[in-house]
């Protein structure tokens, strides 16, 4: 077995959380920022574009925005996105929320094997430590609840060390989880992470664990699932486009690294460990804990979270591409290691992780308070101005249903943390309960603002307007991806791109540019100009081609 049983003498107290609370607390977090915004960059817009020419064209098998080549992620999230939209939009949501529902979805994949993980290799109760730990990781609140591909992968990666865990107990069932993992991190990531996951598979035999005949049981059995199962698609794709093939071979197959035509490597070696410093807290100090207290550390509840990390932070270090979202698998071995020796956390330090979670989360809970007040009904008025000037088009809007619930979740978590005697297991639970409070309040109170900020919707209604009535052809430079996509979605409009440098093929141009390039054209007349609120990289500008002298 690769359990292990805690000291009989460490006298520890008996958990006393209820499990439902702690299923009802992950539901929660699952939610808030999934409904009600448009498309928001940075990966929204893009996937978005992908799910939406899926559904019209019905092209399943490539991944394309507007009938060119999209290859930055394999397929499987956008087909999951794709089946929500098809099933819910537009009868119950707007396409981009339907679409969204694939996040949820992944994530909830994610945290129940990852859960089962730590379940079957620390011991009972520590499942829910886990995935604690996880929720209530930093690095996990904006890419869990957007719509991006990489929560595919982490699920991919919570499937495959559920199954090395697994493999002891139950080599036939665990080769067949190594297999469906496998292919699900090939199908959302690349073939670097399905390396990563083989290569910590390989490895494990040096401990004397994993070095028995049910382990060649469980790689036998998954190699012999994952290889048809990752071979289907980019078969399919070499005999149908062998040249789109060969682009991703060549440029995209790696991932991280790239593709086999050019592979990125030794660029930065201190962006990933910097980045995991914040990216995994509080994961990491409790990690720390565990290794400080330096017990099991020859038996396998240490030895594959261990290994796990370093594969992944040497393969990462590697990388030329600097993506904090790329980290992500190193949160589930350091969510292991941080639940090992959660009981035997030190008062004290419990204490401090809950009166900082207090301070933190109630400082910014105080604020988003404050601030609604403000963006609503005008006082605080300094902050009513702030509220204006960083999101203008925003109108007020009050949603007495909202208010209700957010209210009930601010004092229920007043009332979590004030709790005295406090062990471990509720530090972190009120930790995960503060960064469900701080995103839930922020996606439900703010996101009318947040989403008059950060949507292009605003800006192209505007410039629509603008448009004069007779104008059948728009054209904006081929490289203005996101601006074609956002004119596309919100103004339904499809501008001509053109090659920079060639001549313009329409009567109206649309420019993109930096304000430090700024927005003059010769011999063009502009006849709008406009940009998100307080965007520092980008403004845009309509011209019509003035009339020869």
């Amino acid at each position: 077995m690769l359990t292990y049983t805690p000291d009989s003498d460490s006298r520890l107290a008996q958990p006393t959380e209820k499990p439902w609370l702690l299923l009802l607390l992950t539901f929660v977090w699952l939610w808030p920022g999934i409904l009600g915004h448009d498309p928001w960059k940075p990966d929204e817009p893009y996937v978005l574009a992908v799910v939406e020419g899926m559904l019209r064209h019905h092209q399943w098998l490539l991944p394309s925005i507007q009938g060119l080549p999209y290859l930055e992620s394999p397929p499987l999230y956008y087909w999951v996105a794709a089946g929500f939209a098809r099933l819910l939009s537009p009868w119950a949501l707007p396409l981009h929320d339907a679409a969204r529902l694939a996040t949820p979805f992944f994530m909830a994949i994610g945290l129940t094997l990852a859960g089962l993980a730590g379940r079957e290799l620390i011991g009972r109760r520590h499942g829910r430590s886990v995935v604690l730990i996880l929720i209530g990781c930093i690095g996990l609140i904006a890419t869990g609840h957007q719509m991006n591909t990489a929560v595919a992968g982490f699920a991919g990666f919570a499937a495959a060390f559920y199954a090395l865990v697994l493999t002891l107990r139950s080599p036939g069932l665990a080769g067949a989880i190594l297999g469906a993992a496998t292919a699900t991190v090939f199908l959302s990531a690349s073939l670097l992470e399905v390396t990563l996951i083989w290569l910590v598979a390989i490895l494990l035999p040096a401990f004397s664990a994993w070095r028995s005949q049910r382990y060649l049981i469980t790689l036998l059995m998954g190699l012999i699932l994952a290889l048809p199962l990752m071979m289907i698609w980019p078969m399919m794709l070499a005999k149908a486009q062998p040249a789109v093939f060969a682009a991703w071979w060549q440029g995209h197959a790696l991932g991280p690294l790239n593709g086999f035509g050019h592979i990125g490597v030794f660029h930065d070696f201190g962006y990933y460990p910097l980045v995991s410093l914040w990216y995994t807290w509080p994961a990491w100090p409790l990690a720390a804990w565990t290794l400080y207290r330096r017990r099991h550390l020859d038996k396998p509840v240490l030895q594959l979270p261990l290994m796990f990390f370093g594969v992944v932070m040497i393969l990462l270090t590697l990388s030329t591409r600097q993506n904090s979202e790329y980290a992500l698998p190193m949160l589930l071995p350091m969510a292991m290691l941080a639940a090992v020796e959660l009981d035997t956390l030190k008062r004290g330090a419990a204490a401090f992780l809950n009166w900082f979670g207090l301070m933190t989360f109630g400082f910014f809970g105080l604020l988003i308070w404050a601030g609604w007040a403000a963006m609503n009904f005008g006082w605080p008025e300094r902050l009513a101005q702030r509220a204006k000037y960083f999101s203008p088009y925003y109108e007020p809007s009050v949603s007495t249903l909202a208010a209700l619930c957010a209210l009930f979740a601010t004092l229920v978590w007043l009332w979590a943390v004030t709790r005295r005697n406090l062990r471990g297991r509720q530090a972190v639970t009120n930790w995960a309960a503060g960064i469900t409070l701080f995103w839930g309040l922020a996606m439900s109170l703010w996101l009318p603002w947040l989403d008059a900020a950060k949507s292009y919707r605003p800006v192209v209604v505007s410039m629509m307007r603008a448009l004069p009535a007779d104008a059948r052809c728009v054209a904006t430079e081929r490289d203005n991806l996101l601006t074609r996509l956002s004119w596309h979605y919100f103004g339904g409009l499809t501008l001509t791109p053109y090659a920079p440098g060639r001549p313009v093929p329409c009567h109206y141009l649309l420019v993109s540019r930096t304000p430090a390039e700024g927005l003059a054209e010769p011999g063009w007349q502009m006849l709008w100009q406009g940009s998100r609120p307080r965007e520092k990289s980008e403004i845009f500008g309509l011209f019509r081609r003035s009339p020869p002298q």
